[in-house]
């Protein structure tokens, strides 16, 4: 479908990308990628079609679960359940809740290989990595590391933050959170 001229459009949406989108995004111009970020301020929307109340405390809900719309919606059940939908009251609890969102995360987090789980965990316990050099403290080869870097960039379960023009990695808040709890 990407290789012959049509006048249709194809969408595809994936918490990871594949392989061959990549490659075919190198080879021409009719295939493209769009890195979706979190909500932001529209997910406020979410909240209200929840009746979620405390709306002076949505912002902090919806960054502290990266606005993420499937992963706001999970939450927001919860809220309305257990906390008669006071986002305050959820709130008093500092650490970020998973309920639900766990089996997820922990498919996701079973999909990876042994290198990939390696670099996760290391970073993990970092705010944010320069990855120029392969910490010593991994016994993964130079090659291994940046495979597996790389693939926990696709997969969507690390983010790049550039910084004074160089990118340091970093693991998602709510990764960090399940691989405390695990």
């Amino acid at each position: 479908m990407a290789r012959t001229p049509h006048h249709s459009c194809f969408l595809l949406m994936s918490w990871e990308k594949p392989t061959e989108i990549a490659i075919l995004e190198g080879e021409n111009r009719h295939c493209r990628t769009l890195q979706l970020g979190g909500l932001g301020e529209s997910a406020a929307e979410l909240l209200t079609n929840k009746g979620l109340t405390d709306e002076d405390k949505w912002w902090e809900l919806i960054e502290r679960y990266g606005g993420n719309p499937s992963w706001l919606n999970i939450i927001a059940s919860t809220i309305q359940d257990l906390f008669n939908s006071s986002v305050d009251r959820f709130l008093s609890y500092p650490n970020l809740f998973l309920g639900d969102l766990e089996p997820r995360l922990k498919a996701q987090y079973q999909r990876l290989s042994e290198s990939e789980q390696m670099v996760t965990l290391w970073l993990a316990n970092q705010n944010a990595a320069d990855i120029s050099l392969k910490p010593a403290e991994l016994a993964l080869s130079d090659s291994d590391f940046l495979k597996a870097v790389q693939s926990l960039r696709k997969r969507g379960l690390i983010e790049k933050i550039t910084d004074n023009g160089s990118s340091l990695f970093a693991v998602q808040a709510l990764v960090k959170a399940y691989l405390k709890e695990r």
